[in-house]
């Protein structure tokens, strides 16, 4: 019996592709690669990596709602407009994914002005392995999710040079149910942050796992607290918060209703007082969740234990 698993597909010119159908079910798939000197923003392009489109930007204009969007290794290429998002991504399940490891992931730079970002306003869009930095200083946010399904998986928020910063590294409204932000590197040096991920309104079924945080966030590292978010997950993160005598929920803040689990994650508070001041789970049930607050002392938990 023939393996339906893969199928081909003619391109113009002759040319075909040969895709898994089990990862790709729907929808046409898209290359992007600034470093391919066969490639263009324009028609005829973007259909295969050997004459890719230039640009995430020119891509996305030319995707439909379930395409696949590929950056190839090494791409970069800046984005930015005034007083407005440098990209809108309002494809319902439109994915975008970076190819290459950690130093060739492509980068895409957020530039120029204090009060542009990449907004997703479309449902089950996904952000893979990419590098957003900042180019200007203090940037509002990098990412704005006003839609419910988004998936940000492995990708890099941080700063271009150290006075280049995103003062918000991921910001919602109250449509992003069932977020997830999982395996991501939410870095930055720059001082002057407030959260790395703020969560506004009532947005259930959010899953924050295994990432990597590392800031001075004056408010704290992951923050929802203007609404009640039920069956929340926050699960195996490492969160550091450099904000010397802030001792108070810096590295989580939820809304006294939010409801789900806190668990395995790691946690430090420069200069904490008091490493069980450094979460406030609201009713989220706490698991394992280990705080330090000081370099040379072994962590402890970040709560009174059950008896």
């Amino acid at each position: 019996m023939a393996d339906t698993k893969l199928y081909s597909r003619h391109q113009a010119g002759g040319m075909f592709s040969i895709l898994d159908r089990e990862q790709f079910p729907t929808g046409r798939i898209w290359w992007v690669g600034s470093t391919v000197s066969t490639g263009s923003d324009a028609a005829g392009y973007g259909a295969n990596p050997d004459a890719p489109f230039a640009t995430w930007v020119y891509a996305v204009a030319a995707a439909s709602a379930g395409d696949t969007i590929f950056l190839l290794p090494g791409h970069a290429e800046t984005i930015g407009a005034t007083s407005a998002a440098a990209i809108t991504l309002a494809l319902a399940g439109l994915k975008t994914i970076g190819l290459g490891g950690r130093t060739l992931k492509p980068q895409i730079l957020i530039d120029a002005y204090s009060d542009t970002y990449v907004s997703i306003t479309a449902a089950d869009t996904v952000l893979q392995n990419i590098t957003f930095k900042a180019g200007h200083e203090d940037i509002a946010m990098a990412v704005n999710v006003a839609a419910a399904g988004v998936e940000i998986r492995n990708c890099n928020l941080e700063e271009n040079v150290a006075t280049e910063n995103f003062l918000i590294a991921i910001l919602t409204t109250n449509a992003a149910d069932d977020l997830v932000i999982e395996g991501c590197f939410i870095t930055t040096v720059d001082g002057a942050e407030t959260e790395a991920i703020e969560i506004v309104g009532a947005c259930n079924r959010v899953i924050i796992r295994n990432n990597y945080i590392k800031g001075a966030y004056s408010v704290s590292a992951v923050s929802a607290t203007t609404a009640a978010c039920l069956d929340m997950q926050i699960v195996g993160n490492r969160i550091i918060n450099t904000l010397a005598g802030d001792d108070l929920a810096g590295c989580v803040d939820l809304y006294a209703a939010s409801t789900g689990m806190i668990a395995n994650n790691m946690l430090y508070m420069e200069d904490n007082t008091d490493i069980l001041t450094c979460v406030d789970s609201a009713n989220l049930g706490r698991v394992n969740n280990l705080a330090a607050n000081e370099y040379g002392q072994e962590a402890a938990f970040s709560a009174t234990q059950s008896a």
